[in-house]
């Protein structure tokens, strides 16, 4: 039986800028992408979409998907990526067909897609590629990026990014990811659907943005070392084959790299420019696994002589921190809406450790103390992308939340 619906979501209106949404869980996908981009556009009081984001779970004929999105939004410019859980103001959503847009009309923003093939390897080269695509202008500025979750090597797309830009900016995003298959993945440019590449968009204009990260691990056991890796491959610690260490965490019997013992392989790095409210440790899981040599592939890397930590996921603190980054982000705009609220969320933060209860015990909370009326789209990662302490760093385990807001007139 073919289950489906869509939802019109109130736009906030700001100094000429409008935000819609729209989401349809129907099993068609032509019709789905129609359906939510519908939705979404007719928020917006006639005037056509400037940016489309678009996240959707890996059920869907990716392809047809933005065919029937663009069927509705035309030529305007459009970017995301597929996931393994799509997040809005009705909270986490982890079928198989489920689409999310989120439709922009300003005349006070300035939006560019922009996308780069080639990851792996020669993500450097491809950051460096996407960056020299971009045409940047004067007014704030926010960078939306997608990679391939699963054949993404983030220092070198970062290095690559950050060297091709003429001045810093703003960075977040999330990786894309599918439905736990680890198999692959899609990124969204324009009417295209792409694998192992990089996504996104450049945001410029008259806005301003409040990006706050936070996770809810603790580190257990004793300090390891990293002893062999190359890129985002970790072949041994301690001296020992990679796998072997990080089964002695999982479940007795566990000998495979599947969704739950992923969801429990965390690694904790110590980070230099630690910060106070993130916490000493920034958190790694691996993504892929070589039975023959024991070798494990992290895409948020892990440097020779790097020391670590085993650590584990607290629900509870998960909870309260992630509340706590939304109220934090309130009390900095206290007495503003944001034009928009986009959540970037771990794959392991969503059913996999809350069940049933991820909307209500997690996503729900935290729109609550945000905003509980502003726009709202994400999705459930492969990996978060945000700067701690001035400085972008590839997240696992942690939950992004990126709002955008007017900038008050002076």
């Amino acid at each position: 039986m073919t289950r489906w619906e869509f939802r019109q979501i109130p736009s906030v209106g700001e100094m000429g800028t409008s935000v819609g949404i729209g989401q349809s869980v129907n099993r068609d996908s032509h019709a789905a992408g129609r359906d939510a981009a519908t939705a979404a556009v007719a928020s917006l009081a006639g005037t056509p979409p400037s940016l489309v984001l678009v996240f959707a779970t890996a059920g869907h004929d990716q392809q047809a998907l933005l065919d029937g999105i663009r069927a509705v939004t035309g030529d305007a410019p459009l970017s995301g990526c597929s996931a393994e859980g799509v997040i809005s103001r009705d909270g986490s959503d982890e079928s198989s067909h489920a689409v999310g847009v989120m439709a922009f009309a300003s005349d006070r923003l300035r939006f560019q897609t922009v996308s780069a093939r080639g990851l792996g390897p020669q993500s450097q080269k491809s950051g460096g590629d996407f960056a020299g695509h971009l045409e940047r202008g004067d007014g704030g500025e926010l960078l939306l990026v997608f990679p391939d979750g699963l054949t993404l090597h983030s220092a070198g797309l970062f290095a690559g990014i950050e060297a091709g830009l003429r001045r810093p900016l703003a960075m977040v995003g999330g990786a894309a990811g599918e439905m736990m298959q680890f198999q692959r993945t899609f990124q969204y440019h324009d009417g295209a659907v792409l694998s192992d590449a990089v996504a996104g968009v450049l945001i410029g204009g008259d806005f301003e943005t409040e990006i706050e990260v936070s996770h809810g691990c603790d580190v257990v056991g004793n300090e390891r070392t990293v002893t062999r890796a190359e890129g985002s491959v970790v072949y041994e610690i301690d001296g020992r084959p990679a796998w072997s260490v990080i089964q002695e965490y999982l479940e007795e019997g566990s000998d495979d790299l599947d969704g739950l013992a992923v969801s429990y392989a965390c690694v904790a790095e110590r980070m230099p420019n630690a910060s106070g409210d993130y916490g000493q440790y920034v958190i790694r899981t691996p993504l892929g696994l070589d039975k023959a040599t024991g070798a494990l592939t992290f895409p948020g890397e892990l440097r020779s002589g790097a020391t670590i930590f085993m650590a584990r996921r607290d629900p509870m603190r998960i909870r309260d921190n992630a509340i706590r980054s939304a109220a934090r982000i309130a009390e900095r705009r206290r007495g503003q809406s944001p034009l928009a609220v986009l959540q970037f969320d771990c794959t392991g933060r969503g059913r996999l450790l809350f069940g049933e209860r991820t909307t209500a015990d997690l996503i729900a909370p935290m729109q609550e103390a945000l905003d509980p009326n502003a726009p709202w789209l994400g999705f459930h990662t492969y990996g978060e992308i945000a700067p701690v302490a001035g400085r972008t760093h590839y997240h696992n385990y942690t939950v992004v939340l990126c709002a955008i807001y007017a900038r008050p007139e002076r």
